[in-house]
């Protein structure tokens, strides 16, 4: 027996046996393969039941990007009940075509202390991959500021020779600027470092109550931009870091203050809607908007879509978002349309639910 057919004998025993799901999805979201743990998961008899149908179906509230992952998600059983499983996907390579490895454990089968140590475990991951990310990014975008400081102090140094008193003063700007921007850049790496690393301190409080304290905080920029902010909320408490939490609204709502329409105030909307499990909040704003392409995108650390010249800011307050909501465990998703304005959605479990 050649080498790569027993590596296949092994791939293959090793996707059958394992006490863990799998699924394989290909590009269109569709699944191509089950094994034996997965299709009792889904109380699916036979792989040719499950392979075929869409992921969605499966796992309605998973994300599908390689290197994802998703505690506490909802499974769908093929008699329609919901269970709670983890799930990680891996991007693999097979016969020349890139497909999603989906794992899958069922957190019915799991003690308390092992679905923690499962959501530790995850939770660690995305912070160790985000932290790399965002220094890589980082360090990037210190060259900038650290460059033109080097360039601008040999200039001033020529023009201290030359006593161009003009040019002394334009390279005196030019550094103070770069070297204001650097510093930004540092902090904000100290600040997104300190969300996603922080222990989180959990309590239940009411929903009115922290995003009144996440206006609060902004009354100066809402009052001197005359933005209007309209909020319909229900009367319901939730479980979070409050500190975390506030600190999202507030960021969702000065980037829509931000990005309102050239010579207009902002208007923003703030709503809730409840279900039985959770509550989906809504902050919609009228402001310049963005290609619905760029949805994932805005999520990126130092990532910015619009000049800035015209928008300044170091990129990171929406990364500052995703981070307390991956690790929260909640759901955050924005919609948008050029010249229309966005609305960002968080999905987040109320209490006792589960």
């Amino acid at each position: 027996m050649s080498e790569a057919a027993t590596a296949d004998d092994w791939r293959r025993l090793v996707f059958d046996e394992t006490v863990a799901g799998f699924l394989l999805v290909d590009k269109f979201g569709n699944v191509i393969g089950a094994n034996a743990w997965a299709r009792r998961m889904f109380g699916v008899a036979a792989e040719e039941t499950i392979v075929g149908q869409p992921l969605s179906r499966l796992l309605p509230e998973a994300s599908t990007v390689a290197g994802g992952s998703g505690h506490g998600l909802q499974g769908v059983r093929r008699d329609g009940t919901r269970f709670l499983v983890d799930a990680h996907f891996s991007a693999i390579t097979r016969d020349g075509e890139t497909i999603l490895l989906a794992t899958l454990v069922d957190l019915r089968d799991a003690s308390a202390e092992e679905t923690a140590l499962i959501a530790r475990a995850q939770e660690l991951e995305r912070v160790n991959e985000r932290l790399a990310r965002f220094a890589f990014v980082a360090s990037q975008d210190l060259q900038e500021p650290l460059r033109k400081i080097a360039v601008f102090g040999d200039l001033m140094e020529e023009a201290i020779r030359r006593g161009d008193t003009g040019e002394i003063a334009r390279a005196n700007e030019v550094m103070r600027f770069s070297a204001l921007r650097a510093r930004a850049l540092v902090q904000d790496l100290l600040s997104f470092s300190r969300i996603v690393n922080d222990e989180l301190e959990l309590a239940s409080f009411d929903l009115r109550d922290a995003i009144a304290l996440s206006l609060a905080a902004l009354s100066p920029t809402i009052a001197e931009t005359e933005a209007r902010v309209e909020i319909d909320l229900p009367e319901v408490s939730i479980t979070a870091d409050v500190t975390q939490f506030q600190r999202l609204v507030q960021n969702i709502l000065a980037n829509a203050i931000k990005y309102r329409k050239p010579g207009r105030p902002a208007s923003v909307d703030i709503k809730g809607f409840c279900d039985e499990s959770s509550l989906r909040l809504a902050i919609a704003d009228d402001g310049i908007g963005f290609e619905a392409q760029y949805a994932q995108k805005i999520f990126e650390p130092l990532k910015q879509l619009h000049s800035k010249v015209d928008y300044p800011g170091s990129g990171v307050g929406l990364a500052i978002c995703k981070a307390i909501a991956d690790r929260h465990g909640w759901r955050l998703s924005v919609e948008a349309e050029p010249g229309v304005g966005a609305t960002f959605f968080i999905v987040l479990p109320l209490r006792g639910t589960g």
